[in-house]
């Protein structure tokens, strides 16, 4: 029940004025009371703001954490001004719940950071051109005699024919061109083969018959890129490639599909083979 201060005072009044208490009151022990039930009366008031204040305090914090818990996961854009505090003075009568202003509006959505949520940029294609693989090494052939830049066993360019029958090689004749006669060689340390004989400067064409390899693993079966690697200097010719090595040249006949099928060696400036 509320009493008013002029109800409360005249209650005082005639309480002291009882003679039947026996105690005479002060003069001014009703204003004194007065005034402790006012002082009394703010200090509720006070307390009444102050549980307001914190209130209003608690929902602008949550606020604050749901702002920063929804910009953490991007879900939404929240800033603390879409919450309105009304001011909350001692001197107010208003309820705790009087004391917040109007319902905070509801959470704007807004258009996420491009940053969030964004696709990363896919990584840029080169298009530089792969370079071929290295090319391997091809594989030395070892098929047949050993022709070498100067003959063929006891062969040799520049060789007579009494130096040959000198060495008990046997010499069929075969065919003469051009001043020039083509023998059938055989005998002890030489492969059967071909020589052919210039009168004027001696043995100029060794060619062995069959398979044969140079000391570079060139030979039957190479293919032609293996004779321009082995012999950098490598000349086409009218029936072949021509590479030159020491005093002659290695003359490789090929197939139609580019491979070598046989090899011969050939004096520089003779007039006697083609």
């Amino acid at each position: 029940m509320n009493v008013s201060e002029d109800e409360l005072e005249q209650r005082l009044r005639a309480l002291f004025s009882d003679e039947r208490l026996g105690v005479e009151a002060a003069s001014d022990a009703a204003p004194a009371i007065v005034a402790g039930a006012r002082r009394r009366r703010q200090r509720r008031k006070v307390l009444i703001s102050a549980s307001g204040a914190v209130c209003a305090l608690a929902v602008v914090s949550g606020g604050l954490a749901v702002v920063k818990f929804q910009a953490a996961t991007g879900t939404a854009d929240l800033t603390a001004s879409s919450l309105t505090v009304t001011d909350v003075s001692p001197s107010s009568s208003a309820s705790p719940k009087d004391s917040v202003g109007a319902p905070a509006p509801g959470p704007q959505t807004q258009e996420p950071p491009a940053s969030v949520g964004a696709p990363a940029s896919a990584p840029r294609k080169s298009h530089a051109p792969v370079p071929p693989p290295p090319r391997s090494t091809p594989a030395k052939v070892t098929k047949g005699p050993l022709l070498t830049a100067d003959g063929l066993g006891n062969v040799k360019l520049g060789m007579t024919e009494q130096q040959l029958t000198d060495q008990g090689l046997t010499l069929t004749p075969v065919k003469e061109s051009a001043g020039c006669t083509y023998y059938d060689v055989a005998g002890d340390g030489v492969p059967a083969a071909t020589a052919v004989v210039s009168g004027d400067e001696g043995v100029v064409v060794v060619k062995p018959d069959g398979a044969a390899h140079t000391p570079e693993g060139v030979g039957a079966g190479s293919a032609k890129e293996d004779v321009t690697a082995a012999y950098p200097d490598t000349a086409t010719s009218s029936d072949g490639l021509v590479a030159p090595t020491g005093d002659g040249a290695y003359h490789f006949t090929l197939t139609d599909d580019g491979s070598v099928s046989s090899v011969d060696v050939r004096a520089t400036n003779q007039t006697c083979a083609a």
